[in-house]
């Protein structure tokens, strides 16, 4: 009896009215399946989907909804907190406008429509307890190329008429707001610090130099995958490497000499080669801006890149 109750309070959830651009339900990602080829996926911007996980005390494990570029409705089946973070894409509950990077209360009935982006590319929607999706190996996040989670467990983006499962929550929650402080800024030009690998020796001086004054725009064929760059071609190195395991962040410089910086559904395995590695708070940053934007490389220590990571993940618990 009590099993088939649980079942019933579960069923509850969101129901998917237009699918929009992209929407993905995303947690952390997986991680050690990588030697049988699975990335590990994930939040683009991993510091919003953290920061709406906080607002409803979530544990950092809980799943989101990465919603790219708007034009995602959904109607309420259940009563909830829910926290929206990330960049501002205009988001109305039963047409009233809401403003990003707060928590707030939904009853079942009421619709959720996401417009265009105002301000940044992502969109992060939490929910109290996070969005109840089976897992596969380990993980719910969403990753297409590999044909792994989501709602359907098999790494397709939602579709109308999709049910996002939220347990019932029967008691309104405390609404919160992030301090202005803590709240990033998506708007303008964007500076990518990078750590130089062990293949940058391997790069002319002038190369290297190219990268680090020039800058490039964020190319309107960026996905997941990759950020891709463009600008004035950077001469890559003629030589033959084996392919090897891909980190996140790498910057591959292929023959085209138009960089790429490998992201979250990256391929496991590459043979370019690459030329440094950038901050992945810089990554999350990148992760919200536009096709057209201008971005910079700055060069940063390991030792400085290590520390400004280890407060990161201090801060959230990770």
């Amino acid at each position: 009896m009590e099993g088939s109750a649980l079942m019933k309070e579960i069923a509850t959830g969101f129901r998917v009215l237009k699918k929009g651009f992209f929407a993905l339900v995303q947690d952390p990602g997986r991680f050690g399946y990588e030697h049988i080829g699975v990335t590990h996926g994930g939040p683009m911007d991993a510091l919003a989907a953290n920061w709406a996980n906080r607002l409803l005390d979530n544990p950092a494990s809980a799943s989101v909804l990465e919603i790219t570029a708007g034009g995602l409705e959904l109607e309420a089946r259940t009563n909830c907190m829910i926290a929206l973070t990330g960049g501002d894409l205009n988001l109305t509950i039963n047409g009233r406008p809401q403003v990003p990077w707060r928590s707030v209360w939904v009853c079942v009935g009421d619709k959720l429509k996401f417009g265009y982006p105002r301000l940044g590319f992502r969109a992060y929607l939490g929910v109290k307890g996070g969005f109840q999706v089976k897992p596969q190996l380990s993980s719910c996040a969403t990753v297409p190329r590999d044909q792994l989670g989501g709602v359907h467990g098999n790494g397709e983006p939602l579709h109308e008429g999709d049910m996002l499962p939220v347990a019932m929550q029967h008691e309104e929650g405390i609404a919160r707001q992030l301090p202005q402080r803590f709240m990033p800024d998506y708007s303008g030009a964007l500076t990518i610090h990078i750590i130089p690998g062990y293949q940058q020796q391997k790069f002319s001086r002038s190369a290297w130099q190219q990268l680090l004054t020039q800058p490039f725009e964020l190319d309107k064929r960026s996905d997941r995958m990759g950020a891709r760059m463009q600008g004035e071609a950077i001469t890559s190195p003629a030589i033959e490497l084996l392919s090897e395991p891909l980190s996140y962040g790498a910057v591959q410089i292929p023959p085209d000499g138009q960089p790429i910086v490998m992201l979250n559904d990256r391929q496991t395995l590459g043979g370019y080669p690459k030329v440094g590695n950038i901050l992945p708070l810089d990554g999350f940053a990148l992760a919200q801006r536009q096709p057209g934007t201008r971005i910079y490389f700055k060069p940063i220590g390991l030792t400085t890149a290590q520390q400004q990571m280890r407060r990161y993940l201090r801060f959230f618990g990770l």
